[in-house]
């Protein structure tokens, strides 16, 4: 019983030390998502930001009262996680979880447009502004971290458990200004075009490690959208439930990715299944009966760390005890 105590006094100090940037009297500014910078905003644009500071202290004012409601309840009420009053706590923390989201999202569409903007100018010219990688480099980091505070949000709207909530909140939220701050600096050398400066930025990469980075496919994600949301409980392909099935494995992530990013990886004609298993989105293309097949499809498809996967009865099992499965079948025959 005090070890369970002693879990819940831990809990509402992780609650209280989320209190984004400064705790429960702090008030939000521009001057926390313009760090380093030096852009310049016009009218239209410093109201939405305005809008998005006033949103933030909304947030957190909303947060205070989530966590007061959930601290007056009892260790019993926090444990089964079943009366209205828990209810209203977590629902409370969702209203908070969504202006945190907004504001966010309002202040990354601002920095976006101006990215967007410079990239257009750009190509109604026919100039390619070579030499910018490392605006694309950061305008890359900015979107994948977007779309995942986005996907922790959708956890933060799904969870019932208050305490795992306000732990994927937080993730969120570091997620998105980590976003806003990169696509921030992808302006900042737009706007700079065609000087180069040493910003002195914190984590910041040499022009010669962005160039290494873009030429590793290992490692390289275009500047799109690669995240998608999918339905998990879709976990297996009903089609791999009639027999041994082989497959050619061309990604996988624990985040699902879009259609457009996959395409950039394979080219071909054939479909791109997904598979929701283990924790990890793993897409693959197509459906033999034989390893040989499979492994000719592996070797046309030319993606380098692609290989060849194997199902029985919709169950992953290792390639080769499939086909000695295969093999002891034929035998008999």
């Amino acid at each position: 019983m005090i070890s369970f105590d002693i879990r819940f006094v831990v809990i509402s100090l992780v609650m209280i030390a989320f209190l984004p940037d400064g705790g429960l009297t702090a008030q939000n500014n521009i001057k926390q998502y313009t760090e380093g910078l030096n852009i310049k905003f016009d009218l239209l644009e410093s109201k939405k930001l305005d809008r998005a500071i006033d949103l933030l202290n909304q947030a957190d004012v909303t947060l205070t009262n989530a966590n007061q409601l959930y601290d007056q309840l009892s260790f019993v009420e926090k444990k089964e996680r079943m009366t209205k009053d828990y209810q209203k706590a977590l629902k409370t923390l969702v209203e908070a979880s969504e202006k945190y989201k907004e504001a966010h999202s309002l202040i990354y569409s601002v920095y976006k447009a101006k990215a967007d903007a410079f990239w257009k100018q750009m190509s109604k010219i026919n100039h390619r502004a070579a030499g910018m990688d490392k605006a694309h480099y950061y305008e890359g980091k900015a979107l994948k971290s977007y779309n995942r505070g986005l996907i922790r949000r959708e956890q933060v709207m799904e969870s019932d458990r208050y305490e795992y909530a306000v732990i994927i909140m937080n993730d969120a939220y570091k997620l998105e200004k980590l976003a806003i701050r990169d696509e921030g600096r992808a302006v900042q050398i737009c706007v700079d075009y065609p000087v180069e400066y040493n910003y002195g930025w914190d984590d910041d990469k040499t022009l010669e490690e962005i160039v290494a980075i873009m030429r590793d496919p290992a490692i390289n994600e275009p500047p799109e959208d690669i995240f998608a949301t999918v339905d998990k409980e879709s976990k297996v392909d009903s089609v791999l439930f009639k027999e041994i099935i082989f497959k050619v494995q061309i990604a996988a992530h624990t985040l699902p990715l879009s259609d457009e990013y996959l395409r950039t990886l394979y080219k071909g004609d054939l479909k791109i299944d997904m598979i929701f298993e283990d924790d990890w989105f793993k897409y693959s293309i197509g459906r033999y009966l034989s390893y040989d097949e499979a492994e000719a499809t592996r070797r046309e498809c030319n993606i380098k760390k692609a290989f060849v996967v194997a199902y029985q009865s919709g169950i992953h099992i290792p390639t080769q005890e499939a086909i000695k499965i295969l093999e002891k079948k034929m035998s008999i025959q």
